[in-house]
């Protein structure tokens, strides 16, 4: 359980603010993600110690959830209970994880009417983050996107090159090696609740052959020699670093007893400025930022807006990322509250 005193802190008598409205919708901090989300769990607590009421909507019991939303978009009934989100944060919600055999799709058999079923719950997903004082989602620009951005706010990036024929763009690099990962997200999800990961790869450049047609889309990125893995949480304008050890890029999903973890008391004076550069430029309230350092410029790999963050936290100790999610998510919330009670309306740009 993490240490609320720190958390405890930030908030001034949470008791008065938190309290809902007699009579009406109870303002509550809505989490959409999957059952398998722990680092929700402690982040949960956190806030029922404070008073903050969090509901949560799991993507693998989506099938026995009952929802209505009214058309005004002001009174949200979930299973039964009148809520009034004042925060939405969408996470690893997926809608590819529905399970249920009214709609065949627990076998992969992909008939229309479960196809129906998850498109329509990814509709719903996004009527609720619109509907929330604010709402945290996990968009972002593809990986190519991001690295442009970071070359016109001056951060250092790796040569990347996205490509159905990697053998194709062997001589667009110089060093001998490459690293060969996915164009979009890491697991793909052919049957509910069957991950399947597809995860980054060095190669030595001259190992980078064709096949008889070409394949999926994927990165080619050079790689860069460092002397440290930076993992960098950004949370609402704080930031928590970690030095991450790990003999293969694929370590924290195959081989994670061989990862190091070192907290940092912060990052880098040019990886905390890169940081909060490229947030500012993407409009993001939490990112998890990877970069590499060396002699030169620290390089910016990539940021992912829903990054998991107790996997550090486990191997390095403490729970600073845990405790800054949760006062986020208050500060947001008792924000949303006010505006709640002097405007009696929930409608607030994020």
């Amino acid at each position: 359980m993490p240490d609320a005193s720190p958390f405890l802190a930030q908030l001034d008598d949470p008791a008065r603010v938190f309290d809902a409205r007699p009579g009406g919708p109870e303002p509550c901090v809505l989490l959409l993600s999957r059952a398998c989300d722990s680092d929700l769990d402690p982040v949960a607590r956190l806030l029922a110690g404070a008073g903050v009421r969090t509901v949560r909507l799991n993507a693998e019991e989506l099938a026995a959830t009952s929802l209505t939303v009214t058309a005004d978009g002001r009174s949200v009934r979930l299973n039964g209970r009148p809520l009034a989100p004042t925060v939405t944060w969408i996470r690893h919600f997926a809608p590819s994880a529905v399970t249920d055999d009214a709609y065949a799709v627990t076998d992969g058999s992909g008939t229309a009417r479960g196809a129906f079923l998850r498109d329509s719950w990814s509709a719903a997903a996004g009527q609720l983050a619109a509907l929330a004082g604010t709402a945290i989602r996990p968009d972002r620009p593809g990986v190519l996107c991001q690295l442009r951005l970071a070359r016109r706010h001056g951060v250092a990036v790796p040569r990347t090159v996205l490509t159905t024929d990697p053998h194709l763009v062997r001589d667009a690099f110089d060093g001998p090696r490459v690293v060969v990962k996915a164009a979009h997200h890491h697991f793909v999800e052919p049957v509910p609740g069957r991950l399947h990961g597809i995860f980054p790869t060095v190669l030595d450049r001259a190992a980078l052959t064709g096949g008889p047609r070409p394949g999926p889309p994927v990165l080619v990125q050079e790689y860069i020699e460092h002397e440290a893995e930076l993992r960098v949480y950004f949370v609402d304008g704080r930031l928590h670093a970690f030095e991450v050890g790990k003999a293969d890029p694929a370590d924290p999903w195959t081989a994670p007893e061989r990862l190091t973890v070192r907290a940092l008391p912060s990052p880098p004076p040019e990886v905390a400025a890169a940081t909060r550069s490229l947030a500012a430029a993407l409009d993001l309230r939490y990112g998890a930022f990877d970069f590499l350092t060396g002699a030169g410029a620290p390089v910016f790999l990539e940021v992912n807006p829903d990054g998991d963050w107790r996997w550090a936290e486990r191997r390095a100790g403490g729970t600073p990322v845990t405790a800054a999610v949760a006062a986020m998510l208050a500060a947001l919330h008792r924000a949303a509250v006010r505006d709640l009670r002097v405007h009696g309306d929930r409608t607030r740009t994020a």
